[in-house]
C-alpha cells in the first residue's frame, strides 16, 4: 500500500481488516517494525523448534480485532492445549513475532480442528470471504505505508475448490493462499507436514527470505455464518 492509500483509510473501514491480517497489526503502526520482546529467532539450530504456540500467543502475542472481536480461549482437548477462536460477525488475528531462516521451513508441523465452518463462504469472491481457519507465514517487515510484503496462508475454508489449491488473493499481488481443508474434513483434527520454502517458491516463484510473522486468524463478518477453529501448537522439526 502506497502513501496516498493509505491517507484514504478513513473511507476504506469496510476492508480494514483485508489490509492488515496478513502482514501484522495494524493497530500497532509504524511500531510493528520493532520486533516483539517474546520474539523467536531461528536459524541452523538442529534441533525441533516451536514456532507459535497458542497458549503462550495468548500472552507473547498480539491481538487485532479488526471488525467486532473474535472469542478466544485456551481449551483442552484430546491432542493437548488448544487455541479456539471463534468470531461473532467479527475478525480477529492473533501474532506472533518470529526470525527464521529458510532452511528451517522445509518440514513445518501443526494440528488443527474446524468444527464449524461457514456455508458459503468463498475466499474468490470479495463479499464471501470468510476464514474457517488461516494461518500465515509472513516474509518481509511490512510499514505503516507498505503492507503487502510477501505472505503464503494456509486456509480451511467452505471454497468448492480441490485441497492443495493455491489461490492467489484478489486484494494484494503478495498474497497466496494454499487451500487445505474445506466441508468435508470439517469436525476432524488435521495434522499437517507442509514445506513452507517450497510452497513459498512454488507460488511465487522465487525462494523465501527470512520468516518474520507467524499470524493466526478467522473471521465471519462477511457471511455472518457460524465458524469455531482449534489451533495447535507450530513446530520447525529437522
Amino acid at each position: 500500500m502506497r502513501c496516498g492509500a493509505v491517507l484514504r483509510r478513513g473511507t476504506e473501514r469496510a476492508s480494514r481488516k483485508r489490509r492488515a491480517w496478513k502482514t501484522a497489526p495494524a493497530s500497532a503502526g509504524l511500531a510493528l517494525c520493532a520486533a516483539f520482546a517474546g520474539s523467536t529467532n531461528i536459524g541452523a539450530q538442529s534441533s525441533d523448534m516451536t514456532l507459535a504456540d497458542p497458549a503462550r500467543m495468548m500472552n507473547s502475542g498480539e491481538r487485532v480485532d479488526f471488525t467486532g472481536a473474535n472469542r478466544l480461549s485456551l481449551e483442552e482437548t484430546p491432542m493437548g492445549l488448544c487455541l479456539r477462536s471463534t468470531p461473532h460477525s467479527s475478525a480477529t488475528g492473533l501474532y506472533q513475532s518470529v526470525e527464521v531462516s529458510p532452511d528451517r521451513l522445509s518440514r513445518i508441523e501443526w494440528l488443527w480442528q474446524v468444527d464449524k465452518i461457514h456455508r458459503t463462504a468463498d475466499i474468490r469472491e470479495l463479499s464471501r470471504e470468510d476464514f474457517a481457519a488461516k494461518i500465515a507465514f509472513v516474509f518481509g517487515e511490512p510499514s505503516f505505508f507498505d503492507r503487502d510484503v510477501p505472505t503464503i496462508a494456509y486456509v480451511w475454508s467452505s471454497t468448492p475448490v480441490e485441497n492443495g489449491s493455491i489461490i492467489a488473493s484478489r486484494r494484494y499481488a503478495n498474497l497466496r493462499y494454499v487451500q487445505l481443508h474445506g466441508n468435508v474434513e470439517a469436525g476432524t483434527w488435521q495434522r499437517e507436514q507442509r514445506n513452507v520454502a517450497d510452497d513459498f517458491t512454488r507460488a511465487f516463484g522465487t525462494p523465501p527470505r527470512t520468516l518474520r510473522y507467524i499470524a493466526l486468524f478467522n473471521d465471519n463478518d462477511q457471511t455472518h455464518e457460524p465458524a469455531s477453529a482449534l489451533f495447535g501448537a507450530i513446530y520447525a522439526r529437522r
